[in-house]
């Protein structure tokens, strides 16, 4: 956009503006159609195409703000190389990441910004990774991301089950289920089918074949509201476009669900709305001036939070999380992780979809690893020793 190749004539030159395209793409190693849709993929690719329309430009100066956030560890690689090119080029690159271990591996000098203000600059190599995060958050993060093995209630029937579900291409014979008290981690790369499965199960594409059990009955699941009737939630991959009304209100964002709850007669009971919604903001600490304040305002892991709000507003029985952690701070990684596992402590079940895979280590039960749209591989968490483990069997399938 705004650098088409032009003919001579001053007309956008379309074969032109391919060839150019596919040359970008191959830079970052990614094999897609220039003429694809962005709206048909996956955003992950959303986040590869930014990249290449970056390198598109003649630049001096690329600042990246979270740019692994969707990009699986092969592509991440990929892009790394890439950076290593563009500094030998001259070119200034200034990273924005919550991934410390990217930080530490390809960074020159850290800052570190808290509540807007700058906190710390140094070279890395004077810096360690909890020190970075104590100036981050303000404060030593506790022991968050180690797993701990947790009890949960394997007899009777599931909380769900799905059977030989199908829907669409990127969905095919898929089966499992998810206990009472259970967190169900789902991994793979991406395009595997991880979020058009939550798609499906929250009735948002169709199913074409198999079946849904919820508590032990048979259910059709033929759009949000039937699957909000069976006590499902999904907080969805990206919050802004998906989970959010960015010009509304922490308030309205939190009660869009249980509006007909709040209501008396025609009106809406804003004494009960409001004390619903402070009640969320101060049990999942959100951090914001009031509940009247407009959610595009507040960090991303606070708006996260208020997405998440919204969906245990319903009470759900069945939560699924798609990629939850994305694009937040430390701090509310660990805030995030604490509200599934209190979640699943008080015996609902929880599925977790995500690419980061020390966090999915961190809260999972088990593990369904999907390739293709198929599920390969399940496993116990207690097979899995590190990351470099789930990642081998990710990549190898």
């Amino acid at each position: 956009m705004n650098s088409e190749p032009k003919t001579k004539l001053g007309l956008i030159d379309d074969a032109a503006c391919v060839r150019r395209a596919k040359e970008l793409l191959a830079e970052l190693n990614v094999d897609l159609d220039p003429e694809t849709p962005v709206e048909q993929l996956g955003v992950g690719y959303w986040q590869l195409t930014e990249i290449a329309k970056a390198l598109s430009y003649d630049t001096s100066i690329l600042i990246m703000d979270e740019p692994t956030s969707s990009l699986t560890k092969n592509e991440t690689e990929f892009l790394f190389e890439l950076i290593a090119k563009l500094k030998q080029r001259g070119i200034a690159i200034i990273y924005i990441s919550h991934r410390m271990d990217e930080i530490f591996r390809i960074c020159d000098r850290i800052t570190v910004m808290r509540d807007g203000r700058h906190s710390l600059t140094d070279d890395c190599a004077n810096l360690t990774m909890d020190t970075v995060i104590e100036h981050i958050v303000g404060s030593q993060v506790g022991e968050a991301f180690e797993w701990v093995e947790r009890p949960y209630d394997t007899s009777g029937e599931p909380v769900l089950k799905v059977d030989r579900l199908t829907a669409g291409t990127k969905v095919r014979n898929v089966s499992f289920e998810v206990r009472r008290g259970e967190i169900l981690g789902i991994a793979g790369l991406m395009g595997s089918g991880r979020t058009e499965l939550a798609r499906a199960l929250f009735g948002i594409d169709p199913i074409d074949s198999g079946e849904v059990w919820i508590r032990g009955e048979k259910r059709k699941i033929r759009n949000p509201s039937d699957a909000m009737a069976a006590g499902v939630a999904l907080v969805p991959e990206d919050r802004r476009t998906q989970g959010l009304v960015l010009d509304h209100s922490v308030k309205d964002n939190i009660l869009v669900t249980i509006l007909s709850k709040l209501r008396k007669g025609v009106f809406v009971d804003d004494r009960e709305g409001n004390r619903r919604a402070e009640q969320f903001v101060r049990k999942l600490s959100i951090k914001t001036d009031n509940i009247f304040k407009k959610s595009g305002l507040l960090s991303g892991g606070n708006q996260q939070k208020i997405v998440i709000a919204k969906w245990l507003a319903i009470e759900p029985d069945i939560l699924i999380l798609d990629e939850p952690t994305i694009g937040v701070d430390i701090g509310a990684k660990t805030e995030i992780v604490k509200i599934i596992r209190e979640f699943a402590d008080s015996g609902k079940a929880v599925i977790v979809i995500s690419s980061e895979l020390v966090e999915l280590l961190a809260v999972s039960d088990r593990l369904l690893v999907m390739h293709q749209g198929e599920v390969r591989k399940q496993l116990r968490r207690q097979q899995i020793r590190n990351e470099e483990e789930l990642q081998h069997a990710i990549q190898n399938i």
